[in-house]
C-alpha cells in the first residue's frame, strides 16, 4: 500500500541516488556499484537509535516482486532494446545469439550440476532441482556498469555490442528457463515426460515472445506514425508500448486465449518490440521529437536503474538471512559461477572462431568470461520464487527461497564488487582502450575545425577589446600549440596508414550530413518512406563499409544488403499487416534521384564551407579534392536520372513538381521558425502560431 511515507521515501532514495551519480565520477566507482554500496550502509544508519526517528522511513520503500516485474523491468530493457542497431546486431547474430542462449544454458547446467555435487561435501544438501533453479537464476548477464566502464575506456565498439546484444537477450532465455524449472519444482516431480514438457514451453515462450513483439510493434508503428508531430503523445504511446506488451503477455500466460493456455516470454516480446519501434518507427519523427524521446526514455531507465540497485543494497542489508552460517556455500558457489561463466563463453566462442562464422579475439573472450556482472535481473528473478516453495526431500532449516536469495545476493556482490572494480585495468592490459585509427583520422579532421573556429573567435575578441593582450597572448599560445599537436597526429596517421584513412573519415563526415539532410526531406514530406528507406539502408551500408575499410567508390547503383532481412520483414508487414500501397513508380524514381542529388549537393556545400572558413585548410587539399571530385560526379548523375524520369513522364508527375514546390517553400518556413527558437524570439507556441497564420 502506498503511504506518505512511501512516497517520502522513494524520493529521498532518487535524491540519494542523484548525488551518488555525481560522487561516482569523483570516486571513479562504477555508478551502480555505488549504489549498492549505499544502499548496504543505509540500512545500519537508518537503525542507529539517534537517526531512527528521522531516518527509519525509509524502510516503508521496498522492493517488492511486483514493484520490479511490472514497473522497472519493462523500460529498462525497451531502453536497451529500443538503442539497439538491429543491422550491427544482425552483423554479430551468431556470437549473440550463441552466448545468450546456447551459452545461457551451458552455464546454468555447469552451475547445476557442480553445485549439486560440490554441497554435501561442505554438509548442505540440495536437491538439483533447486540448483537448476539458481542456475537459470545467476546466468543472465547485467550491461550496465560493465558497459559504463566499456564507454569510458574506450573498449571496442563490436565488443561493446556483443556484450550489449548477449544481455539483452539473455535476459529473456534466463527467464523463459526460471520459469520452467520453476514449474517443474512446484509440480514436484521431475522425469521425462516433465523434461519434455519443459522444453516444450521454453520453445513456447521464445516463439510466442517473438510472434507476439512483432504484432504489437506493428500496432504501435502505426499509432507513433500517426502522432508524430506531437513528442508528447509520442513519448506516451512507447511509454505504454514497453508495459502493455510486457503485461499482455503476463495475462495472456495467466488467462489463455480462446480457450487455449499460451506461454509465452514477456521480456522476449518486450525486446522483439523494441528493437523493432527503435530502428523502424522513429525515422517517422522529426529530429526535434527523436532527441526528446531519446532523453526521456534514457531518463526513465536512468530513474528505473538507479532505485533497482539502490533498493537492492537495502534488501541485502535487511534479509533475515545468516549469511555466517552460509559463507562458505556462498563462497563456492561464487567461484562456481565464475568458472562457468568463463567455460561457457570459450564453449562457444571457440567454435565461431574456428569454423570463422565470427572471430572473436582471446582478448576479448577474457574479457567476454570475467566481465560478466550479475545485476538488477538476477534480483528480479530471485524475489519471484514464491515463500512458499516446498521441495521434495528438502531439509535444511530455511526455506528454499530463503538460500537462494542468499546464494544470488554472494554471487551479485561478488561480481559487483570484485569483477566491476578489475574490469578497467584489464581493458587496459590488455590494450583494447586503443581508438581505432578511422576514429582518430575522424577526430583530428574536426578537431582542426574546432581550433581554427576558437583562434578565429579569439581574434574577434581581441579586436572589439574583450580580451586583454597578455591573456590573448596565453589562449593563442595555448591553442596554436594544440593546432600543431593535432596536424602532427595527422602526419603521423598518414606515416603509418596513408592518406587513405583520411578519405574514409571525411566519407564518414559527408556521409552524417547526407543522413541528416534526408531525414529533413522525410520530415517535410518530400519523399515517402520507402524512398527514405532505400536511400537511408545505402548511405548504412556506405557507412559500414568505410568503417571495416572496406568503401572504394560511391556508387549510387550499387545497393543489395543481405543484412536487409529484417527491412524485408518489416516490408511485408507494411504491405499486409498495414495494408500499405506500393509507391508509384515513376513518383518513386523522382523522389529518390531528386534526394541523391539534393544531399549530394548538401554535403558538398557543407563540405565547402568548412574547407574554406578560415585561411588555414580544414582538411587535407588532394583528399578534399578527391571526395569533393566524386559527390559532384554523384549530384550531377543523379540530375541527370532525374531529367530522364521527368522527360518520360512529364504529364504524370506534373502536379507533383508543383507540390513539391510548394514543399520546398513551406520547409523554408520552418528553418525560419528554427531560427527564430534557437535564438530565443520565438517560443514552440508562438512558432507553431506564426506557422499556422502565413502558411
Amino acid at each position: 500500500m502506498l503511504t506518505i511515507t512511501s512516497v517520502l521515501a522513494l524520493f529521498t532514495l532518487l535524491a540519494i541516488s542523484s548525488g551518488a551519480f555525481f560522487l561516482a565520477k569523483r570516486v571513479k566507482l562504477p555508478y551502480t556499484i555505488l549504489l549498492v554500496l549505499i544502499g548496504l550502509l543505509i540500512v545500519p544508519i537508518a537503525q542507529q537509535p539517534q537517526l531512527a526517528p528521522a531516518l527509519g522511513f525509509l524502510d516503508d520503500m521496498v522492493l517488492t516482486p511486483q514493484l520490479l516485474f511490472f514497473i522497472f523491468l519493462p523500460i529498462l530493457i525497451f531502453e536497451s532494446a529500443f538503442n539497439m542497431n538491429i543491422r550491427k546486431m544482425v552483423e554479430n547474430s551468431w556470437s549473440i545469439g550463441a552466448l545468450s542462449i546456447v551459452g545461457l544454458l551451458i552455464s546454468s547446467v555447469l552451475i547445476a550440476t557442480a553445485l549439486y555435487f560440490i554441497f554435501p561435501l561442505i554438509g548442505l544438501e540440495v536437491p538439483f532441482v533447486v540448483t537448476l533453479l539458481f542456475g537459470a537464476i545467476i546466468s543472465s548477464t547485467d550491461p550496465v556498469a560493465v558497459l559504463a566502464l566499456f564507454k569510458t575506456y574506450g573498449a571496442p565498439k563490436r565488443l561493446s555490442l556483443i556484450f550489449e546484444g548477449e544481455s539483452l537477450f539473455n535476459d529473456g532465455t534466463a527467464v523463459a528457463l526460471f520459469m520452467v524449472v520453476l514449474a517443474v519444482a512446484s509440480a514436484g516431480a521431475f522425469d521425462a515426460s516433465t523434461l519434455v514438457e519443459g522444453v516444450g514451453m521454453f520453445l513456447s515462450m521464445l516463439i510466442g515472445g517473438i510472434i507476439l513483439g512483432l504484432l504489437m510493434s506493428a500496432l504501435f508503428y502505426r499509432a507513433i506514425r500517426a502522432a508524430r508531430s506531437n513528442e508528447f503523445v509520442v513519448v506516451t504511446l512507447l511509454i505504454i508500448s514497453a508495459h502493455l506488451v510486457f503485461v499482455t503477455s503476463e495475462a495472456l500466460n495467466e488467462f489463455g486465449l480462446f480457450g487455449l493456455q499460451l506461454h509465452i516470454s514477456s521480456i522476449i516480446a518486450t525486446t522483439v518490440a523494441a528493437l523493432f519501434l527503435g530502428n523502424y518507427a522513429r525515422h517517422t519523427l522529426s529530429p526535434r521529437t527523436d532527441e526528446y524521446l531519446s532523453k526521456s526514455i534514457e531518463h526513465l531507465a536512468f530513474i528505473a536503474n538507479s532505485l533497482v540497485f539502490i533498493l537492492a543494497g537495502i534488501l541485502f542489508a535487511s534479509l533475515d538471512v545468516n549469511f555466517g552460517e552460509l559463507w562458505l556455500p556462498i563462497l563456492v558457489t561464487m567461484v562456481v559461477v565464475a568458472v562457468a561463466r568463463a567455460l561457457s563463453v570459450y564453449a562457444v566462442t571457440l567454435p565461431l572462431s574456428a569454423l570463422k562464422l565470427e572471430v572473436i579475439p582471446p582478448t576479448w573472450r577474457r574479457l567476454l568470461a570475467w566481465g560478466s556482472l550479475r545485476g538488477a535481473l538476477a534480483i528480479i528473478i530471485v524475489l519471484l520464487v514464491p515463500e512458499d516453495l516446498t521441495i521434495p526431500g528438502w531439509t535444511l532449516e530455511y526455506t528454499p527461497r530463503d538460500l537462494l536469495l542468499a546464494l544470488a545476493i554472494g554471487c551479485v556482490l561478488a561480481t559487483l564488487f570484485v569483477k566491476g572494480m578489475t574490469i578497467a585495468p584489464l581493458i587496459r592490459r590488455y590494450g583494447l582502450n586503443k581508438t581505432p585509427v578511422i576514429d582518430q583520422a575522424h577526430y583530428a579532421d574536426l578537431g582542426i575545425y574546432y581550433l581554427l573556429t576558437e583562434q578565429s573567435r579569439l581574434a574577434m575578441h581581441k579586436t572589439k577589446g574583450f580580451v586583454r593582450d597578455a591573456e590573448y597572448a596565453d589562449l593563442r599560445s595555448e591553442l596554436a600549440k594544440k593546432y600543431e599537436d593535432t596536424q602532427a597526429l595527422r602526419e603521423k596517421i598518414v606515416k603509418e596508414h596513408g592518406r587513405r584513412v583520411f578519405e574514409q573519415s571525411l566519407h564518414l563526415t559527408a556521409i552524417d550530413v547526407e543522413r541528416h539532410f534526408l531525414e529533413e526531406l522525410y520530415v517535410n514530406d518530400e519523399v515517402s518512406e520507402g524512398v527514405y528507406r532505400h536511400v537511408l539502408g545505402k548511405l548504412t551500408l556506405q557507412r559500414e563499409k568505410i568503417e571495416a575499410a572496406q568503401h572504394d567508390d560511391i556508387n549510387p547503383s550499387a545497393y543489395r544488403d543481405r543484412k536487409d532481412i529484417f527491412d524485408r520483414m518489416m516490408a511485408v508487414v507494411q504491405t499486409n499487416f498495414l495494408r500499405k500501397k506500393s509507391d508509384f513508380m515513376p513518383l518513386a524514381k523522382l523522389q529518390y534521384y531528386r534526394a541523391q542529388m539534393i544531399i549530394a549537393r548538401k554535403a558538398l556545400k557543407t563540405l565547402k564551407e568548412m574547407q574554406f572558413a578560415y585561411s588555414e585548410p580544414v582538411f587535407i587539399p588532394d583528399v578534399y579534392d578527391k571526395i569533393t571530385a566524386k559527390y559532384d560526379h554523384y549530384r550531377i548523375q543523379s540530375a541527370e536520372k532525374m531529367d530522364e524520369v521527368l522527360a518520360k513522364h512529364s504529364e504524370e508527375l506534373a502536379g507533383y513538381v508543383s507540390e513539391l514546390a510548394e514543399k520546398s517553400i513551406a520547409a523554408s518556413g520552418v528553418r525560419a521558425i528554427d531560427f527564430l527558437r534557437d535564438r530565443g524570439i520565438a517560443s514552440e507556441a508562438s512558432g507553431h502560431d506564426i506557422q499556422q497564420l502565413y502558411r
